[in-house]
């Protein structure tokens, strides 16, 4: 065993510097990075500090030591991070195409920052147990987080992102409509509702739950009021927040929560319109003209993403699904539709488990025939646009924190740069119908501005720069250009008339205007309503033609500089350690003493985990440690069990591992995501009087469909294939013994509806009888012999989508499988059925914890054995089982 733990100390250090990571190091910061992206590590370090030592005041955190701060620019979306376990923060240098952050946010990594290192500020503290427990381990500090809402969690940082950085959540009107909206019209959530993330609209419940509740009480009753009682929960978090917010403020959170909805509420009148799209939980966004008429994209929870056909006094017409996520991720012309369509490469080297390496291609689709051809391969491109003749093609691609125009050759398949500016993302492009001109949205250092380029590369600015937020330009039928704007906190539709280089103000909604066009005498937008963006019409009688202006730009934009280079030295991702708990642990009916221990590296590319302890009544050592390292292109665990006690032999045992992954084959296309993978293994047992050793080889493959649905409680349609050889021997190779297995699943949506059928066939041979394997449920296998197989098939029925509040998070969503399975064997050259064939149901529900986010699906099963007639109640999680009840003792299976 101690070979063992020196050889893990070894790979530690060798793997920790494999990959060519670096770091800065700031007075409060360790910034960690690939060699590519420290331009921009170098921007965040040039105010990482200041940031810091701001938020550290204000949050009355006591310095410890640096702050890991891990940044990655392969991902084809923007996201960041806080992670326990080590306590860290993950920046993602692509700024989010969709500004959900707020468009006058002037710095995407400012704003990140302040984000994610409230996180770390807040939920790394030393509050609470953690004052006196700290000698346990750094992981000490998250032990409340289990029990934190999500609201309190989220809601401290969308208030320091907006009070800290310029623009954040709070200074955006989409953000802002996500709760206005639900409250003009009574449809107003729960507080306990905005401790989690359900799976209706608005998407991220606990920002807006939290930003409402936090801004008030920060407001009201100054930060001090939100540090104490933050340190009231953590000393005693399982009766939830309330008992300190009335400690505090003499109010319940529940009524503070009233109050801050009180004080948020804008009643307005309701402009009364012709919905066009489906009234109910999902997304519709703006259609176009096509061969099939008019077509637009939805996405919902309940039937996916697809496009759908308007029809006037007809119900919206799903046509077919769509592998695509977002408003702006699919354009379309007459006869094709350009989609930009996302995916991950976990293979990848540079893949961690926290910010996988990840694509955005481009994908021209044939709406007739719904034939696709993939024009980009590992690409970031976003925002497609297609002429209306659908001959030319351009979008937005992502570089660094901004985004820059590109033109795809839908013939060569090839990208050319088309037009860019420092430090300035353009996105929203969109073309006329010749594809002569391209009109596109500007945004730098929090102001908007619309453009227009020709074929010519002549660009000219239309509208602004201004603080005011602009959206969705596009070209009329007459060659003017319709956008959207924000003025006294409403959006608009506008026209901008290049001829009079007049901006028109046509029509106005205060539930909100995020896109829109004339179609013949209707104009068709979108707006916001508390189940999602839908579509509403009205008659182009009803606008208004005022002239406007818009508010000059919030400063005057400039080169940006870093006044000082910070020096950079080569990262190490070494191993370190989280937390100690103590772990006695039962050996022979007796109680031994123990300690469990957990660490990890910043990058989370290495993992240890396991126990230590002492054996009394063997008088000798005893251990479990179980190492990982995850590498993207391969994996390797190795494993170590030192004197554990066996009672049926009423020895201890030594055991030994090592096993490898390695991905042979990952490709995501259009339809489904398929992969290969190989997984060598070997170990060794001793009683240290005998040996026996092993060598197994699995190799795995799979097909998912991604045609994927919130509801699908048991996931989309896949194939999946398994095949492994096992080969035993003992010390002195005297003897071999062989195990070979396989099996074979297939998971079938039925019918294009929410409904699955799953049918799996499993065989297995073994020199040493495979009774044991397979078994019907949890009942004991009946027969025994030299190759067994069972077949099993599961109708898989979703109950629907849930969003009830329960302990400390929610129930979200829950499914009942309906199985039957049997077995056959093979003994002697004769093939032997089991006798006996088995059916289940199996009731499991989805639970979201609301601080963690963490999502556990319990479940409950009800077997009945015909043949033997007996049954048996099964209580798990995860499809674990953990408590199994049967009548019959002599059905149970050995353990």
């Amino acid at each position: 065993m101690r070979k063992i733990l020196l050889l893990i100390l070894f790979l530690c250090s060798i793997l920790s510097s494999v990959f060519a990571y670096q770091q800065i190091e700031t007075q409060h910061t360790r910034i960690i990075f690939e060699e590519e992206d420290q331009i921009f590590a170098q921007e965040v370090a040039s105010f990482a500090d200041e940031v810091y030592e701001n938020l550290a005041s204000y949050l009355d955190y006591e310095s410890d030591g640096k702050v890991p701060v891990v940044m990655t620019g392969k991902t084809a979306w923007a996201n960041g991070y806080y992670a326990p376990f080590p306590a860290s923060i993950y920046l993602y240098i692509t700024s989010p195409d969709n500004r959900f952050i707020g468009s006058r946010t002037s710095s995407w990594l400012r704003s990140l920052y302040t984000h994610e290192l409230t996180h770390y500020l807040h939920l790394n503290a030393k509050v609470g147990p953690a004052k006196v427990l700290g000698f346990l381990g750094p992981g000490v500090n998250a032990f409340s987080t289990v029990f934190m809402p999500g609201w309190w969690i989220e809601g401290i940082t969308t208030h320091t992102e907006t009070a800290f950085a310029e623009g954040g959540r709070g200074d955006s009107l989409p953000f802002a409509l996500s709760y206005q909206v639900p409250l003009q019209e009574g449809a107003m959530w729960s507080l306990a509702q905005g401790a989690y993330n359900g799976p209706f609209a608005p998407s991220g419940r606990i920002y807006v739950t939290g930003y409402l509740m936090v801004d008030y009480l920060i407001k009201t009753y100054g930060v001090e009021a939100f540090n104490t009682i933050n340190e009231r929960f953590a000393a005693f978090p399982f009766l939830g927040l309330s008992p300190a917010f009335r400690k505090v403020t003499g109010y319940s959170a529940k009524e503070l929560f009233t109050f801050a909805l009180e004080e948020r509420g804008k009643p307005y009148k309701a402009i009364e319109g012709e919905m066009v799209s489906i009234r109910g939980q999902g997304n519709s966004y703006l259609p176009y003209e096509t061969s099939l008429g008019l077509v637009g994209y939805r996405e919902s929870p309940y039937d996916g993403s697809a496009l759908y056909r308007y029809a006037e006094g007809k119900e919206p017409e799903r046509l077919f699904s769509l592998p695509i996520s977002g408003r702006s991720s699919i354009a379309l012309s007459d006869t094709v539709a350009l989609l930009s369509v996302d995916s991950v490469d976990p293979t990848d080297p540079s893949s961690l488990s926290l910010a996988q390496v990840s694509y955005s291609d481009l994908y021209l689709l044939d709406l007739e025939n719904r034939t696709s051809k993939r024009l980009t391969e590992n690409q970031r491109l976003v925002h497609p646009s297609l002429s209306g003749d659908g001959n030319r093609a351009v979008a937005s691609r992502i570089s660094g924190s901004f985004y820059e125009l590109v033109e795809i050759d839908l013939e060569e398949k090839s990208v050319e740069l088309l037009y860019r500016e420092e430090r300035t993302s353009l996105l929203e492009p969109s073309l006329n119908t010749d594809g002569s001109l391209l009109v596109f949205l500007a945004l730098q250092e929090g102001n908007s501005s619309i453009k227009l380029l020709d074929r010519q590369g002549k660009v000219q600015t239309l509208v602004g720069p201004t603080k005011s937020e602009l959206r969705s330009p596009l070209f009329d039928e007459d060659g003017a250009i319709l956008f959207v704007g924000e003025q006294e906190g409403v959006f608009s539709v506008y026209r901008y008339d290049r001829e009079g280089e007049e901006t028109i103000k046509l029509f106005s909604d205060p539930a909100g205007i995020i896109a829109a066009r004339i179609n013949g005498d209707t104009l068709i937008y979108e707006t916001y309503t508390p189940e999602g963006y839908a579509l509403k019409s009205v008659g182009i009688d009803r606008m208004e033609y005022s002239p406007v202006t818009f508010p000059e730009a919030k400063m005057e934009t400039g080169t940006f500089e870093i006044a000082r280079e910070y020096p950079i030295s080569s990262y190490r991702d070494n191993l370190r350690l989280n937390l100690v708990l103590p772990f006695p642990f039962i050996e022979a009916n007796s109680i031994q003493p123990g300690l469990w221990f957990h660490a990890t590296s910043n990058l989370r590319k290495q993992s240890l985990i396991g126990s230590v302890g002492y054996s009394f009544t063997g008088m000798r050592p005893v251990s479990n440690v179980v190492y990982q390292y995850a590498g993207g292109n391969y994996s390797l665990q190795l494993t170590g069990d030192l004197n554990t006690y066996d009672i049926d032999s009423a020895t201890y045992l030594t055991n030994a591992s090592v096993t490898v992954g390695l991905p042979v084959y990952y490709h995501s296309g259009f339809k489904t995501t398929k992969r290969i993978s190989l997984q060598p293994s070997l170990s060794v047992s001793t009683n240290y009087s005998d040996w026996a050793g092993a060598a197994t080889l699995t190799i795995g493959g799979s097909s998912v469909s991604r045609d994927y649905r919130t509801i699908d409680f048991y996931g989309p349609s896949m194939s999946e294939v398994a095949a492994g050889i096992q080969v035993l021997t003992n010390g002195d190779f005297s003897s071999q013994w062989y195990a070979a297995y396989s099996s074979i699943m297939r998971q079938q949506r039925l019918f294009g509806g929410r409904h699955m059928a799953r049918v799996s066939l499993s065989g297995i041979t073994s020199s040493q009888g495979v009774g044991s394997a397979y078994p019907l449920f949890s009942f004991r296998p009946l027969g025994d012999g030299d190759a067994k197989i069972r077949l099993s098939a599961s109708y898989l029925l979703p109950l629907g989508l849930l969003d009830i509040p329960f302990l400390y998070g929610g129930i979200t969503k829950a499914g009942l499988e309906l199985s039957a399975k049997t077995a056959w064997y093979l003994d002697d050259g004769a093939v032997q059925w089991e006798d006996a064939w088995a059916v289940g149901a199996t009731l499991s529900g989805n639970f979201v914890m609301g601080g963690p986010s963490f999502a556990f699906q319990p479940f409950v099963r009800f077997a009945y054995l015909f043949g033997p007639d007996d049954w048996a109640i099964t209580i798990g999680m995860n499809g674990q089982g953990i408590l199994d009840f049967l009548p019959t003792p002599d059905h149970a299976p050995h353990l």
